[in-house]
């Protein structure tokens, strides 16, 4: 059964791959079977917390509507991670829905889709990678800071920095990530330090109350 869309506000993303038509014909098929694969884990990890799956809208895009702000860390993180062919551009709109909610998130418009895409053609002009933000009110520029910010922070990161912070976002304890990576302990640590953990936790953690706050403001 369709949910009847109302007057609250949702949470549109729209991804958009970087420059995937300077590939091969070869290699853009590769990067878009990848595509499809990311599409589903996506819709997979976070099921509880969408609204209208995600989906494929071109060859090289995707749109999806979520319920709530938290896990748009956990979003960002998971595509950088898990999709490697290009870099993915994300906007991100909060407003109403105008049309039917869809299982999956087609044939749907309204304020917080124009937000979206308005979002992420800013991130095509300027170039800009993490996510932007668009249709949050007086939180906009904050929730771009944070995003940029931590776009900045994880490029710095070697491979096995992102690993260990991975294990840390996770919750788990150095002793079990050491064990899991084969490496002691200690080297858990100075990866961490290393990558600057503290400060990326913190500067995360304040996203995500940003993110809420922006929302509760427009709500």
């Amino acid at each position: 059964m369709r949910k009847i869309a109302g007057e609250r506000p949702w949470i549109a993303v729209i991804g958009d791959m970087v420059e995937s038509r300077a590939l091969s014909a070869r290699d853009r098929a590769a990067a878009q079977h990848e595509f499809a694969r990311l599409i589903s884990l996506l819709n997979s990890r976070f099921r509880r917390s969408i609204a209208s799956r995600f989906v494929v809208t071109l060859g090289d895009e995707f749109q999806a509507l979520l319920s709530g702000t938290h896990i748009i860390p956990d979003i960002v993180w998971t595509i950088e991670s898990e999709y490697h062919e290009r870099e993915v551009r994300l906007g991100f709109g909060l407003g109403a829905l105008h049309t039917p909610m869809q299982p999956v998130a087609l044939n749907i418009d309204g304020p917080v889709l124009h937000h979206a895409r308005s979002a992420i053609a800013v991130a095509r002009k300027r170039r800009i990678l993490g996510g932007v933000f668009d249709g949050f009110g007086i939180h906009d520029t904050v929730l771009n800071g944070f995003a940029m910010l931590l776009r900045h922070s994880r490029q710095q990161m070697t491979e096995r920095q992102r690993t260990v912070i991975a294990h840390l976002r996770e919750g788990l304890p150095q002793t079990q990530i050491a064990k899991e990576l084969e490496i002691t302990k200690q080297a858990v640590s100075d990866h961490a330090i290393a990558a600057g953990w503290e400060a990326y936790k913190a500067a995360e953690a304040g996203w995500r109350i940003s993110l809420g706050m922006a929302t509760e403001f427009r709500a």
